[in-house]
């Protein structure tokens, strides 16, 4: 992993633990791109402050070292459909952010644990299960294309459940859920 910066001083960011290269530059500076190696790399991940900045560079990086996966982080998801279409998947941190919150504050027995998809269409959400649903199977907690359990946590060790796997009160349970769903599986569940 290499990581370009113009600031010196953010490479200390990385944190002890960063193992990879850093190079002070420009990120859309086609000579920095190269000592980067970036004509060797899979991924191209774009993250200044700038969104005009970052699209730039996952164009440079897509259309002329074809890179096959470009990510830019957007302050204004506004533009996602135009960064898509130019092949740069994006992530919304301000977007991201406003919907972490939302969900924070209405859904505070079901935790968000990851969205799946370019729109986030799917999330995989965490829930402590309660005595609404101890006793009950594996099976009655799936509403197939609306919710499906996946796993769950007892005690230290963690499974994937069969159909007749019985629900305790301690157990903690991996859903993926159709977000739009989610309101119906925090009234299913009963929290």
């Amino acid at each position: 992993m290499t990581v370009i910066d113009k600031d010196v001083d953010s490479f200390a960011l990385l944190g002890s633990e960063f193992n990879g290269n850093t190079i002070v530059g420009i990120g859309f500076d086609k000579a920095i791109m190269e000592e980067a190696g970036i004509q060797f790399q899979d991924a191209v991940i774009c993250t200044t402050d700038s969104d005009e900045v970052n699209v730039l560079i996952g164009k440079i990086a897509k259309d002329i070292f074809m890179v096959p996966l470009v990510v830019a982080r957007l302050y204004d998801p506004r533009k996602a459909k135009i960064f898509e279409s130019l092949g740069i998947k994006t992530i919304s941190t301000t977007g991201y952010g406003v919907d972490r919150a939302i969900e924070l504050l209405s859904y505070d027995k079901m935790d968000s644990v990851s969205l799946l998809g370019a729109k986030g269409d799917t999330e995989f959400v965490r829930i402590h299960a309660t005595a609404n649903v101890e006793g009950a199977s594996a099976a009655e907690l799936t509403s197939v294309g609306d919710y499906e359990l996946i796993a769950i946590v007892r005690g230290k060790t963690s499974f994937l459940p069969k159909p007749e796997e019985i629900i305790r009160t301690d157990d903690i349970l991996y859903f993926a859920v159709d977000v739009t769903k989610k309101p119906k599986l925090k009234v299913f569940l009963g929290i």
